[in-house]
């Protein structure tokens, strides 16, 4: 992968720095950094595995954290883990990037629930993906909730996929999340997620795609009018490291990391399912209009989407897709 600019990342991490505040000098100092706003999900997952690491290695092991993309993009926090300027990272679509076998999890309607994502990701699959990935030089400490993604928009309540013929949506940098707003009928694209308010607030895009711990820590509601409850993609994210890296720690550390992302991913499923309820009444206070949406005609005009999204894909991804599906 191309290596980030040593210029311009030492530019964001300086910048990042200032944001961190100071902490007392440890043994060990590591970097972790993630696109999420200080009170998101993505930090809720990083601030549980930070205090378990603090914990588990007695204040030896520092995580210092920073948020709201103060380091960059997704995609130039992998660059930055590839050249060993960035620890840890919280990653979820650009995942692919990686290994495009990864864009079988952003599936629509893949996930029926938080049940079935915890069958997944704790069972036998979910040990496959790590392997997959350990095998190309990536370590993922665990895994976390990006949450069920809903849609939000300033022109109508969606209730059915013809419902979206014409709007402008953002999504992320994804060709599988383009293609599928495209095929409900929107006219969709990509943006940076650091934009994304701004752009909704100036009506370049109509609407936009995200958990709702994302609405509530962005602050879309003051933005946006309508909230249609979706749950089109869960969002799995991965706190990846360096391979190299974590190799070269002690076996204490690499125990407390991997200990800590079991609690990271705990911490940010308790977060969702909290927010589940807690950002539909935050909204509604604050004039939006919230709506279900009709399920069955979501999954109907997505199940055309898995097979043109697998194709490509090696055969184990495609039978993956099916094992994902067969479990409880």
């Amino acid at each position: 992968m191309k290596a980030l600019s040593s210029v311009r990342y030492i530019a964001s991490f300086a910048l990042g720095l200032g944001l961190a505040g100071q902490v007392a000098a440890a043994e060990l100092e590591l970097r972790a950094a993630t696109i999420g706003s200080q009170q998101g999900i993505q930090m809720a997952g990083l601030n549980a595995l930070a205090a378990h690491v603090a914990e588990a290695t007695n204040n030896s092991a520092d995580i210092k954290l920073f948020h709201s993309g103060s380091l960059g993009d997704q995609v130039s926090n992998i660059e930055a883990i590839d050249t060993r300027l960035l620890d840890i990272a919280t990653i979820e679509t650009p995942i692919t990037t990686i290994d495009e076998d990864m864009g079988i999890l952003s599936l629509p309607y893949l996930f029926r629930d938080r049940e079935h994502v915890s069958n997944v990701l704790s069972g036998e699959i979910g040990q496959e993906l790590k392997d997959k990935l350990q095998k190309q030089g990536y370590r993922v400490i665990g895994f976390y909730e990006g949450g069920f993604r809903h849609i939000t928009n300033n022109s109508h309540a969606i209730e059915k996929p013809e419902d979206l013929d014409g709007l402008r949506i953002r999504t992320p940098g994804s060709r599988q999340r383009v293609e599928m707003f495209n095929a409900y009928g929107a006219n969709a694209s990509p943006l940076p997620y650091p934009e994304l308010y701004s752009a909704l607030q100036t009506g370049v895009f109509d609407g936009q795609e995200n958990p709702l711990v994302e609405v509530e820590a962005s602050r879309f509601y003051e933005v946006q009018d309508y909230l249609s409850l979706s749950g089109h993609v869960y969002t799995v994210g991965f706190l990846l490291m360096n391979e190299s890296r974590f190799q070269d720690l002690d076996a204490s550390v690499q125990q407390a990391l991997l200990e800590g992302g079991e609690q990271a991913f705990e911490a940010t499923v308790n977060f969702g399912e909290q927010a589940d309820q807690s950002v539909v009444e935050l909204v509604k206070e604050n004039g939006m209009e919230v709506n279900e949406v009709d399920t069955d005609a979501f999954i109907a005009a997505s199940q055309p989407l898995w097979d043109s999204f697998t194709e490509g894909l090696s055969q184990e991804a495609r039978d993956m897709v099916q094992r994902i599906a067969d479990l409880p």
